[in-house]
């Protein structure tokens, strides 16, 4: 049987990593922090599992927890939008993965803040509320410079912002003209902003009420930020080859860093606490749907040299070598991956001094994929 060819910069990667996992072990052995019995060598186990078992088989894990459980459910392998669209819609909603929406939720407001310099407050939130108050899922543009203008800039700068947002989004414009403005008496032209044709079908099945007893109809409560979550995510999929139109390096770094730290939360182990543990009181902590991640291990040196190599084994599965050049040791990368972390305070909730995991499916598929491709080791080991 022929050898499966070997990828250099995917070994050079799998060795990184692998690196990284010594040095987090080195770390963690020099530290006595824990407040909760056994935590430490339950990582240190864990570490040195992850040292043995992932880099085997050509990374296996890394394959199926980013290119089966990521890419199928984020970044869909198709060039169509409204495929792409449809296909993340369907795997995405906020009960399910309450923690990974709102860590895209963060990183695109601070991208959106971003492009539209001096806005002070919830961007997707806004675009949700302007696009909700008419039943044609239409925005005309003057709303638009209502909602994110800035009157000290120049209206040729603001429209400029405002159509990266729209590029942000995957939506279009459209104009509309009228042969007599009631007021002037003369043509005019509006320009409206909205989803594309294909997209406006299923939003008007899946969102659009009609109340047939007030002869109106209006915008379903349940559009909400998802959708723009979804429309950016399908942007990304079907132009993950072409940077200048997903927003370049700060968006592949973004990217790159929220989903690395989804598969470094993903692999972390689930501890058990002692049932006089006070974590167990705390009327915030619920013991069916929550794990314990104990503060210390997310201090500096003892996860961070996993943090960086994960980082670019996503991008280089995701976006192959074009993504994986834009990750580079720079200070304003740095800045978005330690953003990223920060988003955790956001997502995840802090009880007694550690941090407590929601453990959402995303996380149990992935933590899922690792048990079994271990046990199936083990096991033809002992054969």
């Amino acid at each position: 049987m022929a050898r499966e060819k070997t990828d250099p910069t995917w070994d050079k990667l799998l060795n990184d990593f692998k690196v990284g996992v010594n040095k987090a072990i080195e770390e963690l052995k020099k530290r006595d922090v824990e407040n909760i019995p056994g935590a430490k060598e339950a990582l240190l186990q864990r570490l040195e599992t992850m040292k043995t078992h992932f880099p085997r088989n050509q990374g296996q894990i890394f394959k199926e927890a980013i290119d089966l459980k990521i890419q199928n459910a984020f970044f869909p392998n198709t060039r169509d939008f409204t495929e792409a669209f449809k296909l993340v819609l369907k795997s995405r909603t906020h009960e399910q993965d309450f923690i990974i929406n709102e860590l895209l939720n963060g990183f695109i407001a601070s991208k959106a803040k971003a492009i539209i310099s001096g806005f002070q407050g919830p961007v997707i939130d806004r675009m949700v509320e302007a696009f909700s108050s008419r039943n044609d899922f239409h925005i005309v543009d003057h709303q638009f410079y209502a909602m994110f203008g800035n009157p000290n800039k120049p209206r040729h700068y603001v429209k400029k912002q405002l159509e990266e947002l729209v590029n942000l989004f995957g939506l279009v414009a459209k104009e509309l003209v009228v042969k007599k403005d009631k007021r002037k008496s003369e043509e005019k032209v509006y320009t409206f902003y909205t989803f594309p044709d294909e997209i406006l079908k299923i939003l008007e099945e899946k969102y659009m009420i009609i109340d047939e007893e007030l002869g109106y109809a209006y915008v379903s409560p349940e559009f909400d930020r998802n959708v723009f979550i979804c429309m950016f995510l399908a942007n990304l999929a079907i132009n993950r080859d072409n940077p200048d139109k997903i927003g370049g390096t700060y968006t592949i770094n973004g990217i790159s860093a929220i989903f690395a730290l989804i598969l470094l939360l993903s692999f972390m182990p689930k501890l058990s606490v002692d049932e006089t543990n006070p974590i167990l009181r705390d009327p915030s902590f619920n013991e069916k749907n929550m794990s314990v991640i104990p503060k210390s291990w997310l201090l500096k040196q003892v996860l961070s040299s996993l943090f960086e190599p994960l980082i670019k084994i996503v991008a280089y599965r995701i976006g192959g070598g074009l993504w994986l050049s834009h990750v580079i040791d720079s200070d304003i990368n740095k800045r978005i991956h330690k953003q990223v972390r920060f988003l955790l305070k956001d997502v995840n909730r802090w009880i007694l001094g550690n941090l407590c995991r929601v453990e959402i499916p995303i996380f149990v598929e992935i933590s899922n994929i690792f048990t079994e491709i271990i046990v199936g080791a083990d096991s033809r080991n002992e054969i």
